[in-house]
């Protein structure tokens, strides 16, 4: 169960929430300690950091999806569970311009964004949105998705997370292609133990299932119009250390460039 939220905490405390036996030996720069606030070795660490932490790992659902294949927003329906939970949305887009995202009543703060030209000679330079927005909710039952931006075949899925012991992101990252590829990159200082969360959107494929994401544990995906790919993922339990999420378009479709495809990427991680 988590550590006090208040109050004082002793080390044998965060030692047995860490795993370790109550009253043997510890001290804060031990691994399975640093771990659950995510913490190198060395690193200036108090006791006060450790208030309401829980060294287990967040839990995550898929809720849904929204879709539209004209200019706008996918506006759309998913379905909440009940209680308190942390929601996020992933959103991939047709066009720049997204801004804001609520689900309910709830408005969303913007975690990561990319939507900038692809930076490489040779790829195609379309401006699509890949965003992760998040806050936290107590609304259930069959909820609205709203937002700002899209231009033709944009896509929203969501997800709640549970078990968190910060609603905050710890680290929140974006990629694109960086060469003349089929594939782009994002990669995370992950927490051990920790939840990443991320969006794509690319180029298509010809398969209804043909892009990958590298240490991903389950991917959401959805091919528009023999366009545009659509895909978010999430990864649990993650390792300490940087951790990369590939995404790879493995059999291209039709593409705006030879020998290359668009992908925007957008994470963001709790703990």
């Amino acid at each position: 169960m988590p550590l006090p939220s208040s109050g004082a905490i002793s080390l044998n405390q965060i030692h047995v929430e860490a795993g370790g036996s109550s009253g043997s030996q510890a001290s804060l720069n031990d691994a399975d300690i640093r771990a659950m606030i995510g913490k190198s070795s060395g690193a200036q660490n108090s006791f006060s950091e450790y208030r309401g932490v829980s060294a287990s790992q967040p839990s995550v659902s898929y809720r849904g999806r929204t879709i539209t294949t004209g200019n706008g927003f996918p506006q759309g329906y998913v379905s909440l569970s009940s209680g308190s939970k942390l929601v996020v949305v992933c959103l991939q887009l047709g066009g720049g311009t997204n801004t804001y995202c609520s689900i309910g009543s709830t408005s969303l703060t913007l975690a990561s964004k990319m939507d900038t030209l692809a930076p490489v000679t040779g790829i195609w330079a379309g401006v699509w949105t890949s965003a992760v927005y998040y806050g936290v909710t107590s609304a259930s039952g069959s909820q609205i998705v709203t937002g700002n931006g899209g231009s033709g075949r944009s896509c929203s899925t969501v997800y709640e997370i549970t078990g968190y012991n910060s609603s905050t992101p710890y680290t929140t990252d974006t990629g694109q292609n960086a060469s003349l590829s089929y594939a782009a990159s994002a990669t995370v200082s992950s927490q051990y133990n920790g939840m990443t969360i991320g969006s794509a959107i690319t180029e298509d494929s010809y398969s209804q299932s043909g892009v990958t994401v590298s240490n991903a544990d389950s991917i959401e995906q959805i091919h528009l119009e023999s366009a545009s790919a659509h895909v978010s993922w999430y990864d649990a339990g993650t390792p300490s250390g940087n951790r990369t999420y590939t995404v790879t378009v493995t059999n291209p479709g039709p593409t705006q460039a030879a020998n290359a495809a668009t992908i925007q990427i957008a994470t963001a991680s709790w703990k």
